[in-house]
């Protein structure tokens, strides 16, 4: 499997002080050994950040994490995103926690209510999403840090308290000013340009919180590579847009088809070269 390889080239430099964190999301469709060596190889690339969706029946975005805790050095965990409606917010945020651990901090958590491909196997819904979303919020957060609250009363046998930042994934005005009330960041994806403007300042309404801003691309075939945003070059000069016009704290490559990654040969890795030597520069 050939991808995300690159030997030592004078971008390093600006790779360290580019004013934005570069990651990838994968949607989890690939075998999990796939994914594993993925995530290891993007570490071993410098990639800051890695999200994996949660849907549900899919490979399991935390345990694909836990595996990789060992194997990798510097690269972040971002769960993104998983919803309480699937799994209890508190057992999520104890795995998190040991995660986290096994990581030396290096875990995100990300909140939604979920899409049809995670809930509707189960024939799940809900009428409330924010409030859904706010309850998983506030219980793992009491969790992670060891506070009681109505829902919750830390046991003698808890894990040590540990600080992991919890964001929302969403792209309705609501959730996104939930956001901004209780989170640490929001996790944005799959936006039309236009949209973008407007879902930030929801996401900033009532505080600054962290912006994860990831621009959607397909990797499926040669032939097919790069069909939502173009070329290799295009891209990098779409990302570099996105983070001069928004200032996201983080920017990436969304996978939007498949989580297999070996089709990313070293146009991708040029392609965040490029970003990191962009943004540094402040283009």
């Amino acid at each position: 499997m050939v991808i995300l390889t690159r030997a030592p080239s004078s971008l390093d430099a600006a790779w360290k002080t580019a004013p934005v964190r570069l990651g990838v999301w994968i949607y989890p469709v690939a075998p999990a050994k796939t994914i594993l060596e993925s995530i290891r190889r993007l570490d071993d690339a410098g990639v800051d950040e890695v999200w994996i969706a949660d849907e549900g029946v899919a490979r399991d975005p935390l345990a694909l994490f836990a595996a990789a805790a060992p194997l990798t050095s510097t690269i972040r965990f971002g769960v993104g995103i998983t919803t309480p409606l699937l799994r209890h917010p508190g057992a999520v945020a104890s795995t998190a926690m040991s995660i986290d651990e096994l990581s030396d901090g290096r875990v995100t958590l990300g909140w939604g209510v979920g899409g049809h491909e995670s809930l509707g196997p189960f024939g799940l819904s809900t009428e409330r999403p924010v409030g859904v979303v706010r309850d998983a919020l506030r219980l793992a957060g009491a969790v992670m840090r060891g506070q009681s609250i109505p829902e919750y009363s830390p046991p003698p046998h808890a894990a040590p308290a540990r600080s992991i930042p919890q964001y929302v994934g969403a792209r309705g005005e609501q959730l996104n000013r939930l956001a901004s009330r209780e989170a640490d960041g929001v996790f944005l994806s799959g936006f039309e340009h236009h949209d973008l403007a407007h879902v930030i300042a929801f996401a900033q309404s009532s505080r600054p919180i962290s912006i994860a801003l990831y621009q959607s691309v397909r990797f499926i075939t040669p032939e097919d590579r790069w069909s939502i945003a173009g070329s290799p070059g295009k891209l990098a000069e779409r990302l570099a847009s996105l983070a001069s016009e928004f200032k996201p704290h983080s920017l990436g490559l969304a996978l939007v088809d498949g989580g297999d990654l070996s089709a990313m040969t070293d146009d991708a890795i040029e392609t965040i070269d490029r970003l990191r030597l962009q943004s540094a520069h402040g283009s």
